[in-house]
């Protein structure tokens, strides 16, 4: 499949014609070469005969099939040796600076070098940040190392599934497979580490059943079970392998290494030879031939997929520290988790949805109340100023020495009076004022706006008269009253420009979604949520619908038109892209901010992930209709709203939405056991209710009569 895909774009066959082809050929361990595929498959040799385009494009692949197609690296490996490795090994410059064995791995080790795997991952960097910010704010002694490995509360959240934002644990798969398992013990989070991956997560329903009682635990031998007992009755690890072929057939550590390197790299002309062995030794301890024989069918698989347990226990051990710190301190964790992906907008916008699905507010960026990143202030989570796009380390770095030396900001002009111009200029000051870092601050985000220019004219002011050392004849009365501007009274931004600026100058939507009024349309056109798509197969036939943020056209080398747009619901965004054949027919319905209902196919491609972690998977959509959905939409009635207050400043965050978005539909506060209805309305678009989740986390709102 390789090769046709690679021969396709060398030859500048259209896409589909190519995925058409590809897709005939029968993939992995299974799968069939081109020659063969031509000779079994006879929709395959119909095309090839029948078209004078597709019989170049396979045998032009079938040229360059079993050839390597570039010079690769391993993401973590590394090779020692005793003395320079130039006398041991030729070597390769690839790129500006990396240095590579040309042998490959197999043959490093045949040479006798050491190969030794250096793994770095993204949660360590999460964890040590969680636990400083739970230092910071709650715990000064707190220590991840003394954690207990029985937390009831870890265990009970993952129970539920619960697992975004814990290590290994998250993909959807591995979520029901949690919830069904519902681990009670670091094993069992050790053991589903091992077992969730191809091959083995066959055997995963066996674990649950046996685990829960459902199933009886058998072995084939009494002197399995304090082998496998452990893990139900199931090798989950290389090392039971090794320790049944040592206890049953006397091989010695080596030998039983040597027989998990046969199985586990499916060197198949050896594995009748290690049968043997293992059944002659078995014999020779007194075991039955037939039982040997049935002992070696047990492990056989085990052995070609098994884990190495110290690996599994070590991964284990990180999902359980990340789960604990959610279940402990989510504030804390999910603090340092948005921090770790401010820059992969899918993932932040993920983290903060089941932030506010536990009840965690995640608030804007504020001038006087936030951090470098993203912090806990007040039993709140606030974006850090480093998060805003356009704000670069030396304007955050004088906003903060500033701020911690002389006290808060008061208005705009405080901060130009006050701040390194130079650092926090033009650009910066609209990014703040667009992210809503200012709004504490008199002035709506227009106002700010407005008095940018006069702002850094009295800032630059005033830094030049220093340098001059001008005093006024009134001192600093006259830089008080007479020098400083005024801001001009302008209407308040509109909502939908609210929710660009926040885009453009956070990547994400805070103070609300322009897509909440129409969530109920939506929903009802069968959409799959964008982030639900990575668990689809590949050329799953599926439905979407969201607001396309970006549509571009473009040539193909064959200068026919395609279309490549980018579709956004609440959930995440994904690329659509429309083909020549289809463009002429559906490029209309592509128009930026228009809301669409989208059908297609999804194609699924791996790109390099970062050293340590699952490689990530990209997907894209080919599109094969497409449909308008109107804004305004008939509304679903709302009686009324009751909402749980916990700070006076959510009141006056409630007074403000209300004054925004006046209506008919009543609002009841609950304060401790009392409670009362406002004298003001709100409107009865379904915008609101995000906006009141924002607010007071998503547990304290509900829907009601008055």
């Amino acid at each position: 499949r390789a090769a046709v895909r690679d021969a396709g774009r060398a030859l500048g066959v259209p896409l589909p014609d190519v995925d058409r082809v590809a897709k005939l050929i029968p993939s992995g361990p299974g799968g069939l070469s081109i020659e063969q595929a031509l000779a079994q498959i006879p929709e395959l040799k119909g095309l090839y005969d029948g078209s004078p385009a597709i019989k170049g494009l396979l045998d032009t692949a079938s040229s360059i099939e079993g050839l390597a197609r570039h010079a690769s690296t391993h993401a973590a490996g590394v090779v020692i040796s005793k003395g320079p490795l130039v006398e041991y090994v030729p070597l390769v410059k690839i790129g500006e600076h990396d240095v590579n064995t040309q042998y490959d791995m197999t043959m490093v080790e045949k040479i006798g070098l050491l190969k030794m795997d250096f793994l770095g991952l993204r949660n360590l960097t999460v964890m040590k940040n969680a636990v400083d910010e739970i230092r910071r704010t709650t715990d000064p002694a707190f220590d991840i190392n003394a954690i207990p490995d029985s937390d009831q509360r870890t265990f009970e959240m993952l129970g539920r599934g619960e697992t975004t934002g814990v290590f290994q644990l998250e993909s959807e798969g591995m979520r029901r497979v949690v919830s069904d398992l519902k681990p009670s013990s670091l094993d069992d989070v050790i053991a589903l580490v091992a077992l969730y991956r191809p091959g083995p997560m066959e055997w995963i329903p066996q674990y649950i059943n046996n685990k829960h009682g459902r199933t009886k635990v058998t072995y084939l031998h009494p002197k399995l079970e304090p082998i496998l007992s452990e893990t139900y009755g199931i090798a989950c690890y290389q090392e039971q392998v090794m320790q049944i072929a040592r206890d049953f057939a006397g091989f010695t550590m080596g030998q039983a290494d040597e027989l998990r390197k046969v199985m586990g790299k499916k060197l198949k002309d050896q594995v009748p030879i290690y049968r043997e062995k293992f059944v002659d030794g078995a014999v020779a301890n007194g075991f039955e031939k037939a039982l040997a024989e049935k002992i070696f069918e047990f492990i056989e698989p085990f052995a070609g997929y098994g884990f190495n347990k110290a690996h599994a226990a070590a991964y284990g051990w990180i999902a359980y520290q990340t789960a604990f710190l959610k279940a402990n301190h989510p504030l804390a964790y999910f603090a340092a988790l948005m921090t770790s992906v401010k820059d992969k907008t899918d993932k932040l916008v993920e983290y903060i949805d089941e932030a506010k699905h536990l009840g965690i507010a995640v608030l804007a960026p504020d001038i006087n109340e936030s951090l470098v990143d993203f912090a806990v202030v007040d039993d709140e989570i606030r974006f850090g100023l480093a998060a805003i796009k356009g704000i670069g380390e030396g304007a955050v770095r004088s906003i903060l020495e500033t701020r911690e030396r002389d006290g808060k900001f008061v208005d705009l002009f405080d901060v130009v009076r006050r701040v390194d111009v130079r650092a926090v200029n033009r650009r910066v000051l609209e990014a703040l004022v667009k992210s809503g870092a200012l709004d504490a601050l008199p002035g709506n985000r227009a106002e700010q706006l407005d008095a940018i220019d006069a702002a850094l004219e009295y800032g630059s002011r005033l830094s030049r008269d220093r340098e001059l050392g001008v005093v006024s004849l009134f001192g600093a009365l006259e830089e008080e009253t007479v020098l400083v501007p005024q801001i001009r009274s302008l209407p308040p931004p509109t909502t939908h420009e609210k929710l660009a600026w926040e885009r453009e100058t956070l990547g994400v939507f805070i103070s609300g979604h322009p897509l909440a009024d129409v969530a109920e349309a939506l929903s009802r056109s069968g959409a799959t949520p964008v982030r639900d798509l990575r668990e689809i197969e590949d050329d799953a036939a599926v439905t979407l619908a969201g607001m396309l943020t970006s549509v571009r056209r473009t040539l193909t080398k064959a200068q026919a038109q395609m279309l490549i747009a980018q579709l956004e619901d609440m959930s995440g965004s994904v690329e659509l892209i429309v083909f020549p054949k289809q463009y002429a027919d559906l490029q209309a319905g592509f128009q930026t901010d228009a809301i669409v209902v989208v059908k297609g196919r999804l194609r699924r491609r791996e790109r390099r992930g970062a050293i340590g972690e699952d490689t990530p998977l990209e997907v894209a959509i080919h599109v094969s209709e497409v449909a308008p959905v109107a804004r305004h939409v008939e509304r679903k009635t709302i009686a009324g709203w009751h909402v749980n207050v916990g700070r006076r400043e959510q009141i006056d965050a409630l007074a403000e939405l209300v004054n925004e978005s006046p209506g008919t539909v009543p609002i009841v506060l609950h304060v401790g056991p009392d409670s009362q209805r406002l004298p003001k309305g709100i409107a009865s678009g379904m915008y609101v209710k995000s906006a009141l989740e924002r607010i007071f986390g998503t547990v304290n709102v509900r829907e009601g009569m008055p």
